[in-house]
């Protein structure tokens, strides 16, 4: 592949982009190091594939639809089929041949591709893992497009997979990998959870298991699933939690298809463990 994204960036500045709005949409509340190198390229990869400019469009399409450069045909076809083929992905190394590709599979569309890249695929060597990146066909060959990846050493198992596949409902971007860099400024700001706003979310996860009953069509009333929490009738731990819900006949699929339902009402409500308190009361206890 011969384009250059280079080019594209400079372009930021004509296109039309409010920088300091991009930038509010991008980083939150996070506090930031604006030297960071890894933020930077991430916000940029961000800022021309994803961020909509004035007209509705992103600042790539724009370039491609304005060629201000004057590239040749080649390079704008190819130009062309990055911004027709990319996607954006939390990818997980299957298998690597070192200097010459990488093979991955995407975390939240389980699609796999056999990437040509020579420098990523020297530098991971044997190691198994995660990054997240851009991916694109150009001709008949995958290339990454995307800001150099920080590679992350875990693996999820299929069910795993299945399970971010179904809960996910979000497209994927840069602003999900600059998060994961920025985690530890966002988590040293205070969230005070009041004692109301407890009682609120556990009347809401009441709601929710009514639904949930109606939806399924299974027997187990609330009072048994509270108990099976308190007591921790399991094996051990957070993970048998999910898989030890069949004893109280709740079936994997409502698991699966109801993550976030169950991991509000194991942060909720009490564990006999934590001196009748729910996980998120000792958190305020601890953390304030």
């Amino acid at each position: 592949m011969n384009f250059k994204f280079g080019m594209v960036v400079a372009y930021i500045p004509k296109s039309g982009a409010d920088i300091r709005k991009a930038a509010g949409e991008f980083f939150g509340k996070y506090t930031i190091n604006p030297d960071s190198e890894i933020i930077s390229s991430l916000f940029n990869e961000w800022l021309i594939f994803d961020y909509k400019i004035p007209g509705g469009t992103t600042v790539i399409t724009e370039y491609f639809l304005k060629n201000p450069d004057a590239l040749p045909e080649n390079l704008m076809d190819e130009l062309r089929q990055i911004i027709q083929t990319s996607v954006y992905d939390l990818f997980e190394v299957e298998r690597n041949v070192p200097g010459v590709s990488v093979t991955v599979i995407g975390i939240f569309t389980g699609k796999r591709y056999t990437v040509s890249e020579r420098s990523l695929s020297l530098q991971m060597e044997n190691r198994k893992g995660t990054f997240y990146n851009r991916v694109a066909r150009v001709g008949d060959v995958y290339y990454f497009v995307g800001s150099n990846p920080a590679f992350y050493p875990m693996t999820y198992t299929e069910r795993m997979k299945t399970m971010l596949r179904k809960e996910n409902k979000e497209r994927i971007t840069p602003k999900h990998a600059a998060q994961l860099v920025l985690a530890p400024a966002k988590q040293s700001q205070k969230k005070n959870i009041t004692k109301t706003a407890i009682r609120r979310k556990r009347l809401s996860v009441i709601r929710q298991f009514a639904q949930l009953k109606h939806t399924y069509g299974f027997t187990t009333s609330f009072e048994t699933l509270a108990d099976f929490l308190y007591q921790e009738d399991y094996r051990g731990h957070y993970a048998d939690f999910y898989t030890d819900l069949k004893k109280i006949g709740i079936g994997y699929n409502v698991v699966v298809e109801n993550t976030r339902f169950f991991e509000d009402f194991w942060n909720y409500f009490p564990h006999k463990v934590l001196d009748d308190r729910c996980p998120t009361e000792k958190y305020q206890e601890y953390y304030g």
